[in-house]
């Protein structure tokens, strides 16, 4: 392979040199049988001016070759190339040549005015939306395969020479580079005789969009052009150049040995598959590696954008919040959800999963946070209930259900699901309530986080999905009084634990109040149920029956909180005591108030059968053993009762010590 000479840069989108051309034209100017507008632009090889043609009536854009370049007979010869090559195309994507002409020893180029922009303006703003750039693609595309199927191959392709009108239709500029064939451009054939101004050997393009054979100076084909049409894809969708180094050498070296970053590898807007093995074909080394004919690529990227354009705009109607009402007070969390806002708000915490035991208050906490944050997401927030889903193989349902994807029946929920997600331009949140056992649909969030990158997910669930990238959120207890020193009424009431109960035991019993006398008993019964929120919630929710006793507990009574009960219409009785009967010993009552690990231990067998009256179920050695009411689901249901259980238990299954007034 020959050494590169030398490289031509061309473009007339290159910064204003007005100092390198004497014929400059001003705004009124009559210009041949144009009226000379505004100047648009210049470059190396001249200016471009807006002008009225006074003719036929209509504005046409203008380009000038300098004078200067006029008496170099290569520059000359390209110039009537560029006008040449573009006037034997008639196609909607290819600019249109009206005239090539001079005046008064000016050569100019009468032609097609575009009112757009370039593609390279487009990419100052960032990624172009993955919609409208395979739009465009696909126009551009169709416009090659038209150009290779007459010899004509442009060898400049970039975003400054593809302008886009505000009809956003494509147009392909600058045929100054452009090299001839007369034949149909097949590699090989006896009719792809060339017909160039440019030497072998001679360096022809832009650095960072020519070919490895440009770069090398090498005889090229319509096959050069899908190499640098692929590197303009790859700008298109990710916003950064394919091969882009510091210096002209070092990309030059990067386009012959090198492969680009994977698209959507550092956080840019994923792509489905079918995009992704275009611009890989068309980045290939190897010409043979590319596509036999640019039509095929023109029909590749036709067919994915017309499979877009099936797919409704999601993101035209932003989804609409449908977290639930929460009809209590948010208390005792307050630390825990500044510190959930904080990892919600950092761009790579995409998947957050709050992990903790059944009635912790991972629903709870995960609503309320998503809720403050509604304004940061403005694509929707999305609340997923999964509590009832048994199968993990209708999770992708629930969540497509859930966002209002409508199923049809040639795509399965999954492949709906994903073409919702792809087509996200806004942030939106999704909060997945109990995951714990759907485990196997684990692979589906990680699937929809690869394919949305506007998509976050905040799940609950009793352990961690495990998935590359998962933010583990632990929700531990409620904080509770040390019942060997209890504080003060003040700082007791506080405590996120008795500030709970005594909340809810409020909403119950409207004259309930924290006093010296009940606090111990309260404490007590928080410090039993370790802190857990629902437990403590439907504790509470029994003091409109069960009251706690005025008689403080000994710090060596280790059988629990006394309660009394207004229904015992028995004068012999003036409260009851919860005990334990005397085969249970003494550790009973700690067993029976730690409902978590009840929760883990996961020993619900059986169902609870009603006779008439409530029949407690078996208390044994080791804690709670035993069915679950009727109607009740999840920790809820077995945390209520639980809680029943031990608070009837005096009236069933324990003692009863009468005391006469």
């Amino acid at each position: 392979m020959s050494s590169v000479v030398c490289c031509v840069v061309e473009s007339m989108s290159l910064p204003d040199h007005p100092e390198s051309n004497s014929s400059t034209l001003s705004p009124g100017t009559t210009f041949g049988s144009y009226e000379i507008l505004e100047r648009l632009g210049a470059g190396g090889m001249g200016e471009v001016y807006r002008a009225r043609d006074t003719r036929l009536e209509r504005e046409v854009a203008i380009k000038t070759l300098s004078l200067e370049r006029c008496s170099q007979p290569e520059a000359l010869s390209r110039f009537e190339q560029e006008a040449r090559s573009a006037s034997a195309l008639s196609h909607p994507n290819i600019v249109t040549i009206y005239e090539l002409g001079h005046v008064s020893g000016t050569r100019y180029i009468a032609m097609e005015l575009v009112n757009g922009e370039t593609v390279r303006e487009m990419l100052v703003a960032g990624p172009i939306p993955f919609r409208k750039a395979v739009g465009i693609a696909a126009q551009v595309a169709d416009a090659l395969a038209k150009a290779h199927e007459v010899g004509i191959i442009h060898r400049d392709l970039k975003p400054e020479n593809l302008m886009v009108s505000r009809e956003t239709i494509a147009k392909v500029l600058d045929f100054g580079l452009a090299k001839l064939r007369a034949g149909n451009g097949t590699p090989g054939s006896d009719a792809s005789r060339s017909t160039t101004i440019t030497e072998q050997g001679t360096v022809m393009g832009t650095v960072g969009y020519m070919s490895p054979e440009q770069a090398l100076g090498a005889d090229v084909d319509f096959r050069s052009d899908q190499f640098s049409f692929g590197s303009v894809l790859y700008e298109m969708v990710t916003g950064t150049p394919a091969f882009r180094k510091k210096t002209h050498a070092e990309t030059l070296a990067a386009i012959l040995r090198d492969e680009p970053e994977r698209i959507g590898a550092k956080g840019q807007q994923q792509v489905p598959p079918p995009f992704l093995w275009i611009v890989e074909r068309c980045l290939a080394k190897d010409p043979k590696q590319r596509y036999d004919s640019s039509r095929y690529l023109a029909r590749d990227l036709a067919a994915v954008r017309d499979r877009l354009a099936e797919a409704p705009l999601h993101h035209s109607e932003p989804l609409a919040n449908n977290l639930p009402v929460q009809r209590t007070a948010f208390i005792g969390r307050e630390q825990e959800a500044d510190a959930l806002r904080q990892l919600l708000g950092r761009e790579e915490a995409r998947l957050i999963t709050l992990t903790g035991p059944g009635g912790i208050g991972k629903t709870r906490l995960a609503l309320h946070v998503a809720g403050e944050l509604a304004g940061a997401f403005p694509g929707g927030i999305c609340f997923v209930p999964l509590a009832a889903v048994a199968d993990a193989a209708l999770v992708a349902s629930s969540i497509a259900q859930a966002v209002g994807v409508r199923e049809t029946g040639s795509k399965s929920p999954q492949e709906s699901l994903n073409e919702y997600v792809s087509g996200l331009d806004q942030p939106m949140l999704l909060l997945l309530d109990n995951f714990e056992h759907l485990a196997g649909a684990a692979s589906v969030i990680a699937q929809l986080l690869t394919i949305g990158m506007k998509l976050k997910f905040l799940i609950t669930s009793q352990a961690p999905l495990h998935v590359y990238g998962e933010h583990e959120f632990p929700v531990l207890p409620l904080a509770l009084p040390d019942l060997k020193a209890i504080p003060p009424l003040e700082v007791l009431s506080r405590l996120p634990a008795i500030a709970l109960f005594v909340e809810r035991a409020q909403a119950v019993k409207r004259e309930f109040a924290l006093t010296r006398e009940n606090a111990p008993a309260v404490a007590e019964i928080c410090a039993r149920l370790d802190g857990l929120p629902l437990a403590i919630e439907l504790a509470a929710a029994r003091i409109k029956l069960l009251s706690p006793s005025r008689k403080p507990l000994k710090s060596a009574d280790r059988r629990g909180p006394r309660f009394a009960d207004p229904a015992t219409n028995s004068s012999q009785h003036r409260g009851l005591e919860l005990r334990a009967p005397q085969s249970c010993g003494a550790n009973f009552i700690p067993q029976a108030f730690r409902i978590h690990r009840w929760l883990y231990a996961g020993r619900h067998r059986g169902r609870l059968r009603h006779q008439g009256r409530f029949k407690p179920r078996h208390i044994g050695r080791h804690g709670f053993d035993g069915g679950q009411e009727p109607g009740a689901t999840g920790g809820a249901g077995r945390c209520r009762n639980a809680i029943r259980d031990a608070l009837y238990d005096s009236r069933i299954r324990s003692r009863t010590i009468g005391r006469k007034r």
